[in-house]
């Protein structure tokens, strides 16, 4: 596994994509084909500059249940990127925020508003 620190997008994207596993494949195509008729950006781009749209998508999708999602999502990327305390102690943007400021070569991305 890599350094922490030596991480890359996809292994964010991949983040995401493994907890919404744990929901169907319904669920998460319909995640993505919401926020790709929703907004006019890639899901890259929404995760690592828009979490607000990443997280009213999970809302759109599901609906009382999106907080679990959240949770799933928060814990693959602790489990990935190394994040020091328990899973529940995060919310999403802040974990996205730290995972974004671990990805090799990428700039400042602000995530949190």
């Amino acid at each position: 596994m890599n350094s922490v620190y030596d991480m890359e997008t996809y292994d964010l994207l991949k983040c995401i994509d493994n907890a919404l596993d744990e929901y169907g494949s319904s669920a998460k195509q319909a995640l993505y084909l919401n926020i790709a008729l929703k907004e006019s950006a890639s899901f890259e781009e929404v995760v690592l500059a828009h979490p607000d749209l990443l997280l009213q998508a999970l809302r759109d999708v599901f609906d009382d249940s999106s907080e679990i999602v959240k949770r799933s999502i928060v814990s693959e990327i602790k489990k990935v990127f190394g994040l020091k305390k328990p899973s529940d102690s995060y919310e999403l943007e802040e974990a996205l925020g730290i995972a974004c400021k671990r990805i090799s070569g990428m700039a400042v991305v602000q995530v949190l508003r």
